[in-house]
């Protein structure tokens, strides 16, 4: 049986109440299948406290460590990644005899947290890497704006390592660019959640050195919608959410999922809702629920920024449940009629397809994975084109769909039909199937 040593640093954290993102999400998600089918040997490596599963062979690293990833500011992010890729090469590395290098794939949940790469691969280890973010592409989002290609970062930032002028650099700029380029180097298989990050990939590695052979190594798997039963709604909660929001038979509800986080793009929806209450003078009642905790680093400033913008609103009511636990999350999702996805980045978009599980139409960005998904029968797609215009695009896209509240409910079904096809559990069976091939 193929042995797994999967190393995940936000691995081991209570996700219940912990807004690490979608990348810990799947990565307990992967636990939780592969333990249950029996399919594999799994050994995993994070740093949280608490076992992601019970049963599972887990080691937290740094042992006796205590970070807290949701507290650390960039740069002290940088210092843990830093450990933590020490101590799980160290740890990887003393144990080949129990982990043989010809039986064992290491399977990377991480790019800026990973291991040294170059020292397994060295020693035998044949490496899948899965791909939850390219943080390249998000920085030039985030920070640049889109005003240079993702490619042209790469390929600058190789050209001073070449030069020997790197070096020079802050460590969370070299966290950042040189792992993710060690991570296509020495990953026998790259795997990502769309064509569009996969694309964009290929783009900035493929004519690298370390990136020869890039695309025949890149493979695609979208995550899908976890499995849980999205109808077991209790109705009474649902009406308790009703008299608390204040919601009644005219108000028409928008909803958002995610951590609060800049790159959610929360902050154009709300200028969205504003520029239409100054188109018009209609009476519509509008509700607004932005479910979610703030993210890590900078969720906290962008919170302050996100609740400032609701208050200028003068028509939507907007709330803030916080984190939703699973009944909760399905009693909003009964409340709602229209879910929206505002995201100016967005590897895949987890929520939209939690969203369609539970019956609802959505409005979306058009960010990696969302047009994998989507089509005109379950929602709309929006196109930003240059950030500027992002508010008023998606404020013209949100008044089409809210004219549109007859068809909503018949686009949710859709969307629901239309993502049970993609059930997690596949993707899933498709990771261990590469990991098996690899070693094999």
């Amino acid at each position: 049986m193929t042995q797994i040593v999967f190393i995940a640093s936000h691995l081991g954290y209570p996700l219940d109440r912990t807004p690490l993102g979608g990348g810990a999400m799947v990565a307990w998600r992967l636990v939780r299948h592969w333990m249950s089918t029996h399919a594999c040997e799994l050994t995993i490596l994070g740093s949280g406290p608490e076992s992601p599963a019970e049963g599972a062979d887990y080691v937290r690293l740094p042992a006796g460590g205590s970070y807290d990833p949701v507290k650390l500011s960039e740069f002290e992010y940088a210092r843990f990644c830093r450990d933590f890729e020490a101590e799980t090469t160290r740890w990887l590395l003393e144990r080949r005899g129990r982990f043989d290098p010809s039986r064992t794939c290491v399977l990377v949940n991480d790019v800026a947290e990973g291991p040294t790469l170059d020292k397994l691969a060295a020693a035998g280890y044949p490496i899948v890497s899965l791909w939850h973010v390219d943080v390249v592409d998000y920085i030039n989002k985030i920070y640049l704006r889109s005003l240079v290609a993702p490619e042209r970062l790469t390929r600058l930032y190789e050209r001073c390592r070449r030069l020997g002028i790197s070096g020079a650099a802050p460590d969370l700029v070299r966290v950042i660019f040189e792992k993710q380029s060690e991570t296509v180097a020495f990953s026998r298989r790259l795997i990502v959640p769309s064509r569009s990050m996969a694309e964009t990939l290929d783009r900035c590695y493929g004519s690298l050195a370390c990136g020869q052979g890039l695309s025949s190594r890149l493979q695609v798997v979208p995550w899908g919608a976890f499995e849980e039963d999205p109808a077991a709604v209790d109705p009474s909660g649902a009406d308790q959410l009703r008299s608390r929001y204040g919601i009644g038979p005219k108000t028409q509800v928008l909803m958002t999922l995610s951590r609060i986080s800049p790159e959610k793009g929360l902050h154009i929806l709300l200028e969205a809702l504003r520029l239409r209450e100054q188109a018009s003078a209609s009476g519509e009642d509008l509700a607004l629920l932005i479910c979610g905790e703030a993210a890590f680093m900078q969720g906290e400033a962008y919170n302050r920024r996100v609740r400032a913008a609701a208050g200028r609103l003068k028509r939507t009511r907007v709330f803030f449940p916080g984190y939703l636990d699973a009944p909760a999350k399905q009693a909003h999702f009964a409340l709602a009629h229209l879910f929206v996805s505002p995201s100016i980045h967005e590897s895949y978009g987890l929520t939209v397809a939690e969203a369609m599980r539970a019956g609802l139409a959505v409005l979306a960005s058009d960010h990696y994975g969302v047009r994998e998904m989507l089509d005109e029968d379950c929602g709309r797609v929006v196109s930003y084109g240059r950030l500027a215009h992002a508010p008023q695009r998606l404020a013209e896209a949100l008044s089409g769909l809210l004219r549109e509240r007859g068809r909503l409910a018949g686009m949710g079904r859709c969307a629901r039909e239309r993502i049970a096809a993609m059930p997690f559990s596949r993707a899933a069976d498709a990771v261990l199937a590469t990991c098996q091939e690899v070693v094999g």
